[in-house]
C-alpha cells in the first residue's frame, strides 16, 4: 500500500511539474481541480500501468492548453493577447509572402512549359517530354503553391480550419511531388538536406503560427469580400510580375548578352530567401517609420516580423554558397547581413511597443464599465 502512494505522490509531482507550462494566474486558480482530475484517472488505471509518468496525450494536452492560453484572444490578459496578435499576424504575412512566391512559381511554369518553344526568342524548354508523366508532375509542383492563395483567402474570410489544411497542403505537397535532396541515384544527399531544411524554415514557420496562433479562442479576422479580393490578388500580381522579370534574366543568361557577374546577385534576391531579406526589409523600415508617429503603434506588426525574420536568418546562413567568394559570396553575406540588422530592428520595436500596449491595455480593462 505505501508503496502504490509512493508511485502516486511521484506522478502527482511530475504531472504539477508539467502544469508549469500553464501561465501562473491559470494555475493559482485551477492546478488542484486538474491535478484531482488526473489523479482520479490514473487510480482507474489498471496497477500494471502505473509507470510514474503522465501519459503523452495528457502531457500533449496541457501544452495545448499552455499555447493557447499564452497566445490569448479577445478577452484574455493583456500580455497574451498582445503575443497571441503578434504570432496570427505573423502567420498572415506570411501567407502574404508565400501567395506572392507562388505568383511566381505559377507564372515561371506557364512561361517554361505552357508557351511553345518556337514563340519564345531564346527557345526556353522544360524538363521532361511534352506529355511525359515527368513533366506533369513539375508543373504541378509549380502550380500547387497556389495553395498558398488559397489558404489566404480562406483566412481572411474567416475560415481558419480550410486556411490550416491549404497552408499544410502547400508546404508538404510539392515536396512530395519533388523530393527536394535526393541524388540521381534515389540516395540522400545529407548536405543538400541540411539545407532544403534551413530552407524550409520560412515556410514552417507561418504554417506552425498559423496552426497555434488561430484556436478556438481567437476568430481568425473576416473581411469584406472586396477587401479580401484585394489583399489575395495583389501578392499574386506581384508574384507574376517577378515571374516575368526572372524570365527576361533567364532569357538574357541563355543569350549571354550580359555578364553573368552582373547576373548572378540579381539571381540571388530573386529567390525565396533574396525575397524575404527584401520583403522584412521593407516592413522594417515600415516599422522605424511608423514607430516614430504619435497615435500609429507599430509593435503587432515589428514583433510578427522579427518572428519571421528568425527562419530567414537560418536559411540564409544555412544555404550560403559553398566556397562563396566574389560577388556570389558578397551578395550572400549582405543579406544575411541585412536580416539581421532588420530583426534587431524589428524585435526592439515590438519589445518597446508591446510594453506600452500591455500598460495601456490593462488600464483600459481595469476602468469601470
Amino acid at each position: 500500500m505505501s508503496e502504490r502512494v509512493g508511485r502516486r505522490s511521484v506522478l502527482e509531482e511530475r504531472y504539477r511539474r508539467w502544469l508549469r507550462l500553464l501561465p501562473g494566474s491559470y494555475r493559482a486558480e485551477r492546478e488542484e481541480e486538474m491535478v484531482a482530475a488526473f489523479m482520479e484517472g490514473a487510480r482507474r488505471e489498471p496497477a500494471g500501468h502505473d509507470d510514474q509518468r503522465p501519459r503523452l496525450l495528457e502531457v500533449a494536452s496541457v501544452a495545448a492548453l499552455a499555447l493557447r492560453l499564452r497566445l490569448g484572444g479577445p478577452g484574455s490578459p493583456p500580455g497574451a493577447y498582445l503575443w497571441g496578435e503578434a504570432v496570427r499576424l505573423a502567420a498572415l504575412l506570411g501567407l502574404v509572402f508565400w501567395t506572392m512566391i507562388a505568383g511566381l512559381y505559377a507564372g515561371q511554369a506557364v512561361l517554361t512549359y505552357g508557351i511553345p518553344v518556337d514563340a519564345l526568342p531564346d527557345g526556353v524548354m522544360g524538363i521532361g517530354d511534352p506529355g511525359s508523366p515527368e513533366r506533369a508532375r513539375l508543373v504541378l509542383a509549380d502550380l500547387t503553391p497556389l495553395l498558398w492563395a488559397a489558404g489566404l483567402g480562406a483566412l481572411v474570410r474567416g475560415r481558419a480550419r480550410t486556411a490550416k489544411a491549404a497552408a499544410t497542403a502547400a508546404l508538404v505537397v510539392p515536396y512530395v511531388l519533388v523530393p527536394p535532396f535526393l541524388g540521381w541515384d534515389g540516395a540522400v544527399g545529407w548536405d543538400s538536406a541540411v539545407r532544403w531544411a534551413c530552407a524550409a524554415l520560412t515556410a514552417v514557420v507561418p504554417v506552425l503560427a498559423l496552426v497555434i496562433g488561430f484556436h478556438r479562442d481567437a476568430p481568425p479576422p473576416r473581411l469584406p469580400a472586396r477587401r479580401a479580393l484585394l489583399l489575395l490578388a495583389l501578392p499574386v500580381a506581384v508574384g507574376l510580375l517577378l515571374s516575368v522579370v526572372v524570365g527576361v534574366l533567364g532569357a538574357a543568361t541563355r543569350a549571354e548578352t550580359v555578364s553573368a557577374e552582373l547576373l548572378i546577385p540579381a539571381w540571388m534576391w530573386l529567390d525565396t530567401t533574396g525575397l524575404a531579406c527584401v520583403s522584412l526589409t521593407a516592413i522594417a523600415v515600415w516599422c522605424a517609420l511608423r514607430h516614430r508617429t504619435p497615435g500609429r503603434p507599430a509593435a503587432p506588426v515589428a514583433l510578427a516580423a522579427a518572428i519571421l525574420t528568425v527562419p530567414a536568418v537560418l536559411a540564409r546562413a544555412g544555404t550560403m554558397p559553398l566556397a562563396a567568394t566574389g560577388v556570389t559570396g558578397l551578395s550572400a553575406t549582405l543579406q544575411l547581413a541585412v536580416l539581421v540588422a532588420s530583426g534587431i530592428t524589428l524585435a526592439v520595436i515590438g519589445a518597446r511597443g508591446m510594453r506600452a500596449a500591455e500598460a495601456d491595455l490593462t488600464e483600459v480593462r481595469g476602468q469601470p464599465g
